[in-house]
């Protein structure tokens, strides 16, 4: 879907949209549309009130219109960035909805509100991975594909609007490759197939440096390792440099297990194992961010760490109660070979603070099912060191639309994490909650005075038919938190 800025035209026709204020509150677009007053009051028979998100179809207009979509724009002084988001993703779902193929938006607002409703309109317009399909179902709703091609946005500064625009796509992007790649079947993406996919962005600018299975053994990455080693797919650990300003880098880490079965302690059939494509939503995550921020040439100096493994049973798999020596020098008791992310994180955080010497750092992962049921998939759990790194990543999280909620870190979680044959036990299943062991596990492997955080984002990589910036698809949830964070 191609979106593009111009002025005004003096006499719309096709398909357009146009907006309203709440109580039906006239913009200018829409009174030079409704003349006579006829359409205010078919709208007020439709209880249509212009509240934002809200939504009409109207498909036999006064020609020369071919349809018309009225929407909501709540009251002018909560139009937040946020809501204009949400309203834009609304209103792609209707334009979806009236099989239009090119629609004429027009927007009576300044350029940066211009912008941020466009920008709603384009995450909202992702389509889902469609390649492995060869034929679709005409009769079943659900199968029925989107056909619009173009949106155009009438504005009164169309060149100011696009360049503020452009920006925003890039990050759009970054969200798109992080969707992409999640929803990717497990036989398409293995972690060396993830590694050529992540090599693109070299043509962004973005330095790439990849450590196969014989550097990843060298340099004493061993969990990760492990981890790996029950596949005929190696695993791989991925650098990840955009350099657009000097000085110590922000550093994230993604978990980028390509596919997880269990391992030696296999999944039960009841837990979706199909959906296990996706535990490497994190590495996705860190990958689109970086994506964006080399897209819009951030002046920032951001690094992404993926570690990219496949968890697999097989007479070459680690064990229950195998003692394996991590990066950091410690030694850790694999009790689950299902907790397979605190092991390649683990080695990854370790790996990434020795060599990168960040200024601060973040690690996001699919991690845990407890997370998951305490948070009810509505928000990701967030773990800190550091108030302040906590702090910014809450407020960026409130702005971009990715829900966190802070949880603690306790050393109360030593007891459970405490081995009779090693430095570290890896999980315990005991009476602390296991979403709260994993997050005082990586501590850790994070050295002191380095401001540090955890997101497990269990839970929160598929989005359910209501997101409002979202198809019901994979959400590349973390890509625009961390763009927001890189700053620049």
């Amino acid at each position: 879907m191609r979106i593009t800025f111009r002025s005004r035209p003096a006499t719309p026709d096709g398909a357009i949209a146009v907006g309203l204020w709440r109580g039906r509150l006239a913009t200018p677009s829409f009174t030079a549309l409704d003349g006579d007053g006829s359409l205010s009051r078919a709208l007020k028979r439709l209880d249509f009130d212009g509240d934002a998100e809200e939504t009409e179809l109207l498909l036999a207009p006064r020609p020369p219109l071919d349809l018309l979509v009225v929407f909501g724009l709540g009251k002018g002084r909560k139009l937040t960035p946020k809501k204009l988001r949400r309203i834009g993703g609304a209103l792609l779902d209707e334009l979806d909805e009236s099989r239009a193929k090119a629609v004429t938006v027009f927007v009576d607002l300044p350029p940066d509100q211009v912008a941020e409703l466009a920008y709603g309109l384009r995450l909202k317009g992702y389509r889902p991975l469609s390649k492995y399909r060869t034929k679709y179902d005409p009769d079943d709703e659900d199968d029925i594909q989107p056909v619009l091609e173009s949106v155009v946005i009438a504005c009164a500064e169309p060149e100011e609007a696009e360049r503020l625009f452009a920006a925003r796509e890039a990050v759009a992007q970054g969200v798109f490759l992080a969707r992409d790649l999640t929803d990717e079947p497990g036989n398409a993406l293995g972690p060396q197939d993830f590694v050529e996919r992540a090599r693109l962005l070299t043509a962004l600018g973005v330095e790439v440096t990849v450590l196969d299975e014989a550097a990843i053994r060298d340099q004493g990455l061993n969990l990760l390792a492990a981890v790996g080693q029950g596949s005929a797919r190696p695993p791989r650990l991925v650098l990840l440099r955009w350099k657009g300003a000097e000085g110590r880098p922000l550093v994230l880490v993604g978990k980028g297990i390509t596919f997880d079965t269990g391992g030696i302690t296999i999944k039960f059939d009841d837990e979706d194992m199909d959906a296990m494509k996706a535990d490497m939503a994190g590495a996705a995550a860190v990958t689109g961010a970086i994506r964006a921020v080399a897209g819009r040439k951030a002046k920032a100096h951001v690094c992404g760490v993926l570690a990219l493994a496949e968890n697999m049973p097989s007479g070459s798999a680690q064990r229950p109660g195998d003692v394996v020596m991590s990066f950091s020098g410690q030694s850790v008791e694999v009790i689950d070979t299902d907790a397979e992310g605190r092991l390649v994180l683990a080695d990854a955080l370790a790996w990434a603070a020795a060599t990168l010497k960040p200024a601060a750092m973040v690690d996001i992962a699919t991690l845990t099912g407890t997370t998951e049921e305490l948070l009810d998939a509505e928000y990701a759990g967030l773990y800190a060191n550091d108030d302040p790194l906590a702090q910014r990543l809450l407020r960026h999280a409130k702005a971009e639309d990715e829900p966190l909620w802070r949880l603690p870190l306790t050393k109360a979680c030593d007891e459970d994490i405490k081995s009779d044959i090693a430095d570290l036990r890896h999980c315990a299943w005991g009476d602390v909650p296991d979403n709260d062991d994993a997050a005082r596990f990586l501590e850790h492997f994070v050295p002191e005075g380095l401001p540090w955080a955890h997101i497990d984002m269990a839970g929160r990589e598929f989005a359910d038919e209501d997101d409002p910036l979202c198809p019901e698809s994979a959400t590349g949830y973390g890509v625009r938190l961390f763009d927001a964070l890189a700053g620049g």
